[in-house]
Formats: structure tokens, sequence, C-alpha cells
């Protein structure tokens, strides 16, 4: 290997980017695995999520070779508008379209500070629940990079909480004041090696403070009827990435692995002592000509300390549910989650320039859709409510078709119809990669 030159990055340090980069200058490169190694850069910088495009030319000339990277930069600086659902998503809401439980503010996000691919985010929101906080992850610590941590900070408070689930609903309770209150600090490290294995250490201080009015609704909300909860917790983590694309993944696989301690018995006595596992793993496939393929196993086991419902979280949260019980919750110590998909990609990857001179980070931009049927099950061991949550502790699948609209900056857009045991038909709106 000659050379290495970097074009088109005009904040992002040149050292990030060979940070990236399978081979170095001095290296061997064979003729045979230039497409290959071509891949295989595109794959890493995209991953990056600091660049809309990305371009490797390898050339040889004179038994020797060359490799030109050519970027095209993201807008990095987002003062942006807070909108989101105090709901478990976005069809859970539409349902009974509570204006009240939407939070909105402002935040001011940099995703690429000083060019090193440092992320600093203020945020400022307002609404079903007020909340301030900042964050800072800094990937590099040291001189190769293999070195990362972060820091945040928060404060929140609201009039309205989530204190129980009946008949896998969620039940809420409110007030004209307010009565929960959280806050905390945790500050993280990372370790990375090489390209694809990431280990990361966090610890923090997290406090729940409730009004004693919550507990003449619930007598579990906080542990033992308490009204501040207040826990040191420790988490490892380990994470091993091989997809093409994390937001929409065609190709490669995903494992991920976390084992949290929350209490260690020292701050408080008869407060939160959990110890909890949750475990990852996600792999996609392309089958040939437009046909692609994916499944992906979740599992979380908690096999030490009795959760309150402040701390319990079964399926329907965030990426752990099946589809078709979008408006359900099954809460539960422990679950196991498979998801399904085979997928057609009716519209190939268009990039279109729209030649907008004065938004040339905006002017070019990519789509493509997909058509795909799945099929998820999933499995919640609940020792504590099932007989008020009939869904837990026995087998629930769904099953449907759906169409996914990808285009740049990350944004997934997917339409699905789908139907589940209970044998309920319904559509839904998710805004992001399924699997």
């Amino acid at each position: 290997m000659k050379s290495i030159r970097i074009e088109g990055n005009q904040t992002t340090k040149e050292r990030v980017i060979l940070r990236e980069l399978p081979v170095s200058v001095g290296d061997t490169i064979d003729m045979a695995d230039t497409a290959s190694l071509s891949e295989t850069i595109t794959k890493n910088l995209n991953n990056t999520s600091i660049f809309n495009f990305v371009d490797p030319v390898i050339d040889y000339s004179d038994g020797e070779s060359t490799i030109l990277v050519r970027v095209d930069e993201r807008w990095y600086v987002w003062p942006g508008i807070v909108f989101s659902l105090a709901e478990t998503n976005f069809n859970s809401w539409w349902q009974n379209k509570d204006f009240e439980r939407i939070n909105y503010g402002f935040y001011v996000q940099h995703q690429n500070f000083r060019g090193r691919m440092e992320k600093l985010t203020i945020n400022f929101q307002n609404g079903w629940k007020r909340r301030v906080s900042v964050d800072y992850q800094v990937p590099g610590l040291n001189k190769t990079r293999t070195l990362g941590g972060a820091i945040k900070v928060y404060y929140a408070n609201n009039r309205e909480l989530n204190y129980a689930s009946l008949d896998n609903r969620r039940q809420f309770f409110k007030q004209d004041r307010f009565i929960q209150e959280e806050f905390g600090f945790a500050t993280s490290l990372y370790y990375r090696p090489k390209f694809f294995n990431r280990h990361r250490f966090s610890a923090g201080i997290s406090t729940a403070i409730i009004d004693g009015v919550v507990n003449t609704v619930t007598t579990d909300y906080l542990p033992n009827d308490l009204l501040r909860s207040q826990y040191i917790y420790l988490s490892y983590g380990f994470r091993r990435e091989k997809r093409d694309n994390r937001y929409y993944p065609l190709r490669g696989y995903v494992i991920d692995g976390t084992i949290d301690q929350n209490g260690v018995g020292l701050l408080r006595q008869n407060d939160i002592v959990m110890t909890k596992s949750l475990v990852t793993a996600n792999f996609h496939h392309h089958l040939g000509g437009r046909w692609y393929a994916a499944h992906g196993y979740k599992g979380k086991i908690t096999p030490f300390g009795r959760p309150s419902y402040f701390y319990q979280r079964g399926l329907g949260y965030g990426s752990a549910f099946i589809r078709g019980y979008e408006l359900n919750v099954i809460d539960g110590q422990h679950y196991v989650l498979g998801k399904s998909n085979i997928k057609f990609e009716l519209i190939k990857k268009r990039t279109t320039d729209l030649k907008l001179n004065t938004f040339t980070r905006f002017d070019k931009f990519h789509y493509s859709v997909f058509l795909n049927a799945f099929a998820d099950a999933g499995f919640v061991v609940d020792n504590l409510n099932s007989d008020t949550n009939p869904l837990a502790n026995t087998l629930q699948y769904g099953y449907g078709l759906g169409l996914d609209l990808v285009t740049y900056y990350d944004i997934v857009v997917r339409f699905e119809g789908s139907i589940n045991r209970q044998g309920i038909p319904a559509f839904y709106i998710h805004f992001k990669n399924p699997i």
C-alpha cells in the first residue's frame, strides 16, 4: 500500500476516518480482494453515522496500490425540536390521541464535535415529562482510538406516571402537581480493540422520588412502599457489530449482551437490589437477486431480586415487542423473543441530486422501498402479576405483511398489517428497523 488519501472531510479529522479502514500504508493488498476491501471500507464508514455517502477507489499501478476515499459529510449541528410520545410506540398513542401525553421542547446536538466523532447533546423537554439532560460521548480517549467514554447528567419530573399494567394495557395516574422526580449521573468507558468488537463498562447513581399520593393507588411502584429509591448501578456490555448498515441492515449480524446490577445495598436499606441480563442477536442474509431475509432473538432474565413496577419491563417497550401486539405490554421478569422477515426490494437504492447549491449536505439523497413478510413469537415469564395480565406465561405470536421506506439520515418508515394469536387484525406505523 503506497498511500491512502481522504477527500471531502471538511470537518472530520483524517485520523478518525483512517481508524475505520482495515488497511494501512505499507500493507500488501491482493488485487483479487479489491471488491471485498472496498465493501468493508464503505460499511465501516457508513456505520459511523457521520457520512451520507462513501466512495472508495482502489488503484493499482507499477505494482503498487493506492486508496482514495471520498466522503460526503452530513450536517452535524442540529438545533432541533423535541417531539416524542409518552407511549410505548406511535400506534398506542394514536389509539387515544391524548395530546397531553406528548413531550416537546428543543435540543442542540453536535454529532461530530471537534471533528472527532464526539457527540454532544443538550436537551430541554417539556410536556408529559419535563426533562433536562446533558450527554457527552467521546469515542477516542487515546491516540489509537481504542478507548472511549461518555458522561450523562439528567433531571426529570412529571405529573402523570404509569403505575401498573392491567389486561396488558398500561395504567396511568395523574395529579395537578408534580408527583415524580428522577435525576442521575452516569459515566461509561468503552474499549474497542479492533473494528467489530466493543466492550462497555458503566457506573452511576440513579434516584426516583414520588409523592405519597402514588402509594394510595399502588403498593408496588417503588420497592417496599418507599417514596424515594436511590441506588448505585454497575453494568458491563459486549457488542460485536458486522452489519452493512446498523439502521437498516441487509447483510451481516450483530450480537449484544449486558449484565446490569441495580443496587449494591450501600446507599439505602430495603431499596432495590436486582441483577438482570439482556442478550440480543440479529442476523441478515442476502438470498439472491432482490430477496433478503433476517431473523433476530432477544432474551432477558432477572436472576436475583424482586423488581417493583418502576424497575420491571417485559415485552412491549422499545424494540422488544411482538408485531401484532403494538397496543399491549406484557410485563414480566424474564422473556424470550424471536423475529423473522423475508424482504423483496421493490425499488432498488436510488440517489437523487436536487442541486441545492446553498445546501450541499442536503442536495443528494437516496431512497429504497422493500416489501416484507414477517412472523414474530415471544414468551414472558411473570411471577408477580400474571393474574391481571393474561398474555404472560403463554406463547404469543403475530404475522403479517409490510412496506418499508428507507432514505438518508437513517430515516426508516414502516407500514405493517398484522394478525396476532388472538386473531385481531390491525395496521401499524413504525419509524425504526424491526430486526
